[in-house]
Parts: structure tokens; C-alpha cells; sequence
């Protein structure tokens, strides 16, 4: 899944939390599946975030584009 739809997955998950409609079993549930759609929220923003700073300026003000090499744990 991607990130955008993980993130409403997570404030769906959030909204149901905040209902108090919900049995505790439930509730438990819900913040288990949401603990790890957080964590994979975490991973793609810290992977686009690398990402990002393969571009960086030179000393002297110029624009240099570095290509971007993936880490072996991804």
C-alpha cells in the first residue's frame, strides 16, 4: 500500500479510537493495526526524505544532483 492510503487507514483508525463506540477487544485491535501502519508511514517518509537529499548545492551555489543508491535493509 501506499503512503497516502495508509494514512487514512491510520486517521480512520484514530476517528473509531475517538468514538468510544467501540468494545475494548476492539479498540486494542485497532491500535495494534495502527502502531503498524504508523511505523509504515515512518519507513516511507524516512525513504522519501533520503531521497530528497540526494539533491544538495555545491560550495558555490550550483544545483548538483547526486543519483540516488538504495540501502542494502530497504
Amino acid at each position: 500500500m501506499g503512503f497516502e492510503e495508509n494514512l487514512k487507514k491510520l486517521e480512520k483508525i484514530v476517528e473509531d479510537l475517538h468514538s468510544e463506540k467501540i468494545s475494548l477487544e476492539k479498540s486494542i485491535e485497532k491500535f495494534e493495526d495502527g502502531v503498524k501502519l504508523a511505523d509504515s508511514c515512518i519507513k516511507s517518509l524516512d525513504s522519501m526524505r533520503k531521497k530528497i537529499e540526494v539533491i544538495s548545492k555545491t560550495k558555490d551555489g550550483k544545483v548538483k544532483i547526486k543519483p540516488f543508491e538504495k540501502e542494502n535493509n530497504e
